[in-house]
């Protein structure tokens, strides 16, 4: 029987800590198990604190988190540092010390002769229109001279840069095809064009319409006529083949570039050492194709006329070193014709080409065979392939573009960066006699401060009269004679005056100021990069401003810090100016050159130095460290005798020069044995020194304007004897030579029978065809 209600049970459990008793009272118990039964199944007394986060959960996952972008870090870094390729190491070695042997171009033995009408492809980067920095300069101006000889019949391959689509004349060749890898290492066809342009070196000026008045039916007429059509001497223009893009990506971005400062880039998806592959590769087949295509011969030709033909392939720096390996093969395995194309191959500098390389993978990429081992080779060092050196293994003759250099590094006087890269080829070429060197030339046409067209038009070109005083120099003063210069009464026949009206024009263009062209000018022209010596600048700045001199600097961006320049001409803003971009050199390089009175040239390489020789082309003397094939025409002043009176300025003395003025006429005559175009320093304290007696030999100049003339006329005869033929023994005599060597030593395949019956065969046809008449 239940209990009554209002009864209360007690609880028997006394040890149950949830049991209560109060003295006097009765008390009621609720045991816990009870108390549980009455609250949900699901609910815990603490819960609503554990869903709430406190610090310390925000501060594990922050952990957590870092830890686990330190162990993506660690795993990604591992695995980039096991794809880098392991450092190269090259042994430092002594090499011996060979007597460098020249030929001797006064006795020439008949196989040296070249013949009349030798094909000579120039395979280069830069030519002509496409010039980015002296090579290209030097290869045109060489061109030219052999061209204008009529000696050689020349051409030129070169990449069909983006720029020179509508500006010129270009017509299509031919379709050829290469072989390059994919991805998976399969052989796939690439298509490119080439295409074919005349490059005139002194194209004449446009002729304006002819306009006639004529009387037609009573009614006045005005006629115009065009002008006749301009033709232009064979000597004055050469073919220029130009290797087009590829049909596929990324080739087909090959070659794209706004202006020839970027020539040597390449755009994004294309790396550069693909682009210089693929290029050498179509010039390789193209250059296959001249030596061995008869396909462009007209089925009506005459019978006797000789098939497309190459004698001589002409390579120019180590971004085209590797056609020498393509064309050596092809020559090897009997694929350029029965008499196939010697392989000349011509070192433009000694230190930039040297480190020029491409990745063994990427060289096999544009091999036809596949299984090729490249490491087994001497000028592969870890994956990288040094380029140079294949050049110098494959070529059939090598040339470095300064002679006292090319004796240096066989005579073992000049230590060079990385010279143990192509120490072992070049001895060996010296050891056969096929390793010369011919110090480059000037090519007058294209930077004459006489005839440019941009001077002549603002009337700021130099005067006739100098130039016949040159003329007459040049052919009748040897270099142990003095020169005796009957200068003009007219002050407008002298080359100093054109040169103040060039400082003047540059005054009303606002580059200079008043003040500034009345002092002395220095010129520095080159690319922004260390080896280019603009380490030297922030001393060599101090000084020209202590002698008051003003500074030009123009020159396009390289690796040197341009913020650098920039501070300079900030702090010495009436002293130094800067013009770094395209649009100035062209406008006003001409101008500055005219107007320089010195020209800064404190390059730690040189291989020729042509912006000295082209300061001297100018009239102006050339401050320089005077390394490498500089020294072969820059001549140092002699040594500094100063003369200190009271209240008068410390002036060099004149030295072998004698001033002579006709009584009557007063026309001055000059005798000057002076021999010395420059002022050269090795050190810092070497520099302050030519720098200041630079400036106290302008200052006591001004003074004399026949002292002045004679030396502006001195700088500008020592250029004149750096021209490519130099009375029958300059260096395009010195290539002509070279080339007759490399076709004297070329091997040539064995006559198969099948081209002997051939040959029989032809025989008799001219044999019938004599018969006949």
């Amino acid at each position: 029987m239940p209990p009554p209600p209002h009864t209360l049970s007690l609880s028997t459990h006394h040890s149950s800590p949830s049991t209560h008793f109060r003295r006097g009272s009765l008390t009621t118990v609720i045991t816990t198990t009870q108390k549980s039964q009455r609250l949900p199944l699901n609910t815990s007394p603490f819960s609503k604190y554990d869903k709430k986060w406190r610090w310390w959960h925000y501060l594990s996952i922050v952990i957590l988190s870092i830890g686990l972008l330190e162990s993506f870090a660690l795993t990604l870094g591992y695995h980039f540092l096991q794809g880098q390729p392991s450092p190269i190491r090259i042994a430092v070695r002594q090499y011996p010390s060979l007597p460098y042997q020249h030929f001797n171009t006064s006795a020439l033995s008949t196989k040296s002769l070249l013949q009349k009408g030798t094909t000579v492809y120039h395979v280069t980067k830069e030519f002509g229109p496409a010039t980015m920095g002296g090579m290209g300069s030097v290869v045109t101006s060489l061109v030219a001279a052999q061209q204008r000889s009529g000696n050689t019949e020349v051409a030129v391959v070169m990449p069909y840069y983006s720029f020179l689509k509508n500006k010129f004349d270009i017509d299509r060749v031919v379709d050829l095809v290469i072989d390059l890898r994919d991805k998976q290492g399969k052989l796939v066809p690439i298509e490119f064009r080439v295409w074919k342009m005349m490059h005139v070196f002194n194209p004449p000026p446009p002729q304006a319409n002819i306009t006639t008045y004529a009387m037609i039916d009573g009614v006045n007429t005005t006629i115009i006529t065009p002008p006749p059509p301009v033709i232009i001497p064979h000597t004055e223009r050469v073919p220029v083949y130009l290797i087009g893009p590829g049909n596929r990506s990324p080739f087909s971005q090959a070659f794209r570039c706004r202006n020839p400062l970027h020539i040597y880039s390449s755009p994004a998806g294309l790396p550069q050492e693909w682009r210089d592959q693929y290029f050498a590769k179509a010039a390789s087949q193209f250059l296959t194709h001249q030596a061995t295509a008869i396909d462009e011969e007209s089925l009506f030709a005459p019978l006797l006329r000789s098939a497309p033909h190459v004698d001589v392939i002409h390579l120019h720096g180590a971004t085209n070193a590797y056609i020498a390996k393509f064309l050596d093969d092809r020559r090897i395995n009997n694929e350029l014709g029965p008499t196939p194309p010697s392989i000349v191959y011509t070192m433009h500098d000694y230190l930039d080409e040297l480190q020029y390389t491409n990745t063994v993978g990427n060289v096999k990429k544009f091999l036809d065979v596949s299984d090729i081992a490249l490491k087994d080779t001497s000028y592969v060092y870890g994956d990288r392939m040094f380029m140079s050196s294949l050049g110098i293994d494959r070529a059939d003759i090598v040339t470095f573009v300064s002679r006292t250099m090319a004796s240096a590094i066989v005579e073992g006087t000049l230590d060079f960066y990385l010279k143990e890269l192509v120490m072992d080829h070049l001895l060996l070429k010296a050891q056969q006699r096929r390793f010369f060197g011919i110090s480059n030339g000037l090519d007058f046409s294209t930077i004459h401060p006489f005839t440019n067209d941009k001077l002549m038009t603002r009337k700021l070109n130099y005067p006739e009269f100098a130039w016949k005083l040159l003329d007459e120099q040049q052919t009748t003063t040897t270099t142990t004679t003095k020169r005796v210069w009957q200068m003009s009464a007219v002050s407008s026949d002298f080359v100093a005056t054109a040169k103040d009206k060039s400082k003047r024009f540059l005054v009303r263009r606002k580059l200079l100021s008043e003040e500034e062209a009345k002092r002395p000018l220095v010129l520095y022209i080159g690319r922004f990069q260390y080896n280019k010596g603009l380490e030297w600048f922030e001393q060599a700045t101090e000084h020209f401003v202590a002698n008051n001199m003003t500074f030009i600097i123009l020159g396009q961006e390289n690796n040197y810090p341009f913020s650098k320049l920039e501070s300079l001409a900030a702090k010495y803003p009436e002293h130094v100016h800067i013009l770094s971009t395209p649009k100035q050199h062209r406008q006003w390089s001409i101008f500055c050159r005219a107007a320089a009175d010195f020209v800064f040239v404190p390059s730690q390489t040189e291989s020729f130095g042509l912006v000295a020789a082209e300061g001297l082309m100018f009239g102006a003397s050339v401050i320089s460290t005077g390394v490498g094939g500089l020294q072969e025409f820059l001549h140092d002043r002699p040594e500094t005798k100063m003369m200190e009176e009271e209240n008068v300025p410390m002036y060099p003395q004149p030295r072998d020069i004698r001033l002579v003025r006709d009584k009557k006429t007063k026309v001055p005559t000059v005798t000057s044995g002076e021999r010395y175009n420059a002022y050269l320093f090795h050190d810092s304290e070497g520099l302050g020194k030519a720098i200041r007696d630079c400036n106290l030999d302008y200052r006591r100049l001004m003074a004399s304007k026949a002292l002045r003339e004679e030396y502006n006329l001195r700088m500008i005869s020592s250029a004149m004897a750096l021209g490519w033929d130099r009375q029958g023994k300059g260096p395009m005599h010195e290539y002509q030579h070279v080339y007759a060597l490399a076709l004297h030593h070329r091997s040539l395949p064995e006559l198969s029978r099948h081209e002997m019956e051939e040959e029989q065969s032809l025989l008799r046809r001219l044999y019938q065809a004599e018969t006949s008449l």
